[in-house]
């Protein structure tokens, strides 16, 4: 734990004095020359530091930090243009509103809206699902390259639960009705007694950068249910788009 410690108060100080040297670093810090010289390689092998140049010694912020800096402004965007916006549909729907990004070949839950009823699902902040079974990631997966996609298929297509879709041509067919309808649903898929219908959020027609979905049981989200929440969530995915093209 000390070691952690020490680590997280050099990059705090190489970011506060940048570029800053190994003798100056222990002097402020108070610690071995040797110590610091340990966490700055460790900091540097993991690019959240580098050498400052040829110019002048020391060690700068690495490429990693300013990555950091740039994912977390741009999830307070997505945040501030979508939170209204969920709020009317956990208000319309009584169900329950997800919002998620996708990272590394999964759907990361960055917000939620509860359902007013009292059966309902409950995931915490942060859980991450597999694309491919999920309505988020598959909408996601439906605007994405085709080598992308491939890419993504060729890992292979893991079985959550008895209707989890395990095979690529059976999930490319999927994509392409997904692109035609403009929404994704996920049947029993991901977990057994629960559906969800999503859109994914792309800004000027481009890239997905988020999803947003609607999900409830299996008792509550009948097929006619899905064609209404489609509707819906698609809807609520192009105003947030269109938010974030400001």
């Amino acid at each position: 734990m000390r070691t952690v410690k020490t680590t997280f108060q050099i990059l705090e100080a190489v970011g506060e004095q940048q570029p800053i040297g190994l003798s100056e670093l222990a002097r402020r810090l108070d610690l071995p020359k040797s110590t610091v010289q340990r966490s700055l390689a460790t900091l540097a092998d993991l690019g959240w530091i580098r050498v400052n140049g040829r110019e002048s010694a020391g060690w700068r912020l690495g490429e990693k930090v300013r990555a950091l800096r740039e994912k977390v402004d741009h999830l307070g965007r997505l945040r501030d243009a979508a939170l209204p916006i969920l709020g009317q549909l956990n208000g319309e729907t009584l169900e329950t509103i997800h919002l998620a990004v996708a990272e590394n070949r999964t759907m990361r839950l960055v917000e939620r809206m509860d359902s007013k009823h009292a059966l309902r699902l409950v995931q915490p902040i942060g859980t991450r699902s597999p694309l491919h079974a999920t309505s988020t990631g598959k909408s996601v997966l439906a605007y994405l390259p085709d080598q992308e996609v491939e890419s993504y298929l060729n890992h292979g297509l893991n079985s959550l639960t008895s209707r989890t879709i395990t095979d690529p041509e059976g999930l490319r067919a999927q994509l392409e009705s997904i692109r035609d309808k403009g929404f994704a649903i996920s049947d029993e898929e991901l977990s057994n007694g629960t559906v969800s219908v999503a859109a994914s959020v792309r800004p000027g027609g481009g890239r997905p950068i988020a999803a947003v979905s609607i999900s409830g049981p299996t008792v509550r989200m009948s097929p006619e249910v899905h064609r209404a929440y489609g509707k819906l969530v698609a809807a609520a995915t192009c105003e947030i788009a269109s938010q974030l093209e400001y």
